[in-house]
Parts: structure tokens; sequence; C-alpha cells
């Protein structure tokens, strides 16, 4: 199976492209791999551990190893099923104010995980046990854009005669990793960056609103 999407009616809430994490759980909760069985009642003790991580908790090391020992699962293939079901979870909870309908059938119809335990994740993703609220997505934490501040300024007097008077904007953007920039730019260019932003959103709309994209069987 393809990991692109070429033909849905909407994006499923992982995006366009199976993850690694993801491929893994399908192929294992498929039974993919004989060395690894999965039953229903281990996937539930999985579930479990999975709340313990996205809380924060650290009892997770004796939680995985419990389960490696109780269902005679490696226990390297017990750390990557709770690390592939956080990444889900992290990732559906992002898209958990969606129908549970819409979430299962992702899950079912493109993910191809059996039924049984798509409904076990719903009903953890959806459940009192899961406190969503206080839970982070969890993605990379690259710096990133905390706040911006701009103002129109004009040079009265400059050792460059030809800036008299000439309007400038000086901006200043906050970075989430601490660090300030500043600069000045012209109007000129300050009208050019809007146009060159608005054309990008307009495009990254436009992507949106297809509904073409579907797994390849």
């Amino acid at each position: 199976m393809s990991s692109r999407i070429q033909s849905y009616d909407r994006t499923p809430f992982w995006g366009q492209k199976i993850i690694r994490e993801l491929k893994y759980l399908q192929f294992i909760l498929n039974n993919k791999d004989q060395s690894v069985n999965v039953s229903k009642d281990c996937f539930r003790e999985l579930l479990k551990a999975i709340i313990l991580v996205l809380h924060g908790q650290d009892k997770i090391a004796d939680r995985v190893e419990s389960i490696s020992s109780k269902f005679k699962i490696a226990e390297k293939d017990c750390v990557l099923l709770v690390a592939s079901l956080e990444k889900l979870f992290r990732l559906a909870i992002k898209f958990s104010s969606k129908k549970q309908e819409v979430i299962k059938d992702d899950l079912i119809a493109i993910l191809k995980i059996p039924q049984d335990f798509a409904s076990d994740i719903i009903n953890v993703l959806y459940g009192a046990k899961l406190n969503i609220e206080n839970i982070s997505i969890y993605f990379p934490k690259n710096t990133y854009l905390l706040s911006i501040y701009w103002r129109l300024d004009v040079s009265l007097s400059t050792s460059s005669l030809n800036r008299t008077l000439d309007p400038f904007i000086l901006v200043q953007m906050n970075l989430s990793n601490g660090e300030s920039l500043s600069f000045e730019i012209s109007l000129d260019v300050f009208h050019k960056l809007r146009f060159s932003v608005a054309l990008a959103l307009k495009e990254m709309d436009e992507i949106l609103n297809k509904s073409f994209f579907k797994l390849n069987e």
C-alpha cells in the first residue's frame, strides 16, 4: 500500500502521508509480523499505558515491562507499539473536536486498523479517562514566531539626503527561543511582502479545498 493519499473526499487526521509510526501500527495490528501477536487484551493494556504517557506520568517503563512479560512480546516491540500509539493519539487529539465516526472511519477505511482495535482507540480518545485539555499535541519544538510588532516611521534628517522624509517600516519579531530580530523595510518591499503572503495563503486554501486525496490500494 502506498503511503500517499490520492483521491479521497477529505484529508485524514494524520495528513496526506502515512507516517512510519502509523505504518507500524497498520503492519502489527493486522498480524503481518508473526513474532508480535497483539490480542484484544494486550491492546487494551497498551492503551492504559498510553493514558499514562499522555498525562506525563513516569511509571511507563514498569507498565511496558509488565505487558511484555504477560503477553510474551519482546520489550523492544512493546516500546515501539507504545511510541506509535502515542503518536497516533497526539495526532487524533488535534482533531478530537470532529465526530467520533470521522476519526473511526479514518482508522478503519484508510489506515486499515481492525474494527475492534479502532473502537477501543475511539473509546479512549473520547472517554473520561483522557483529559484532552491538559495534553500537548507534541509536535517537534522548532523555533517559531511568538509575536511581531511594526510601525511606520519617517526619517526627518539623515546623512543620506535622498532618504529624508522617505517613510519606511520598522519591524520587530520575537521568537520562541527568546531571540529578538529587528529590521527595516521600504514601503515598496512591505507591499511586495503583503502580496506574497496573501498569494501563499490563497494557494494553501485552494489546495485544502481539493477533494482528490485517497490511498492507493
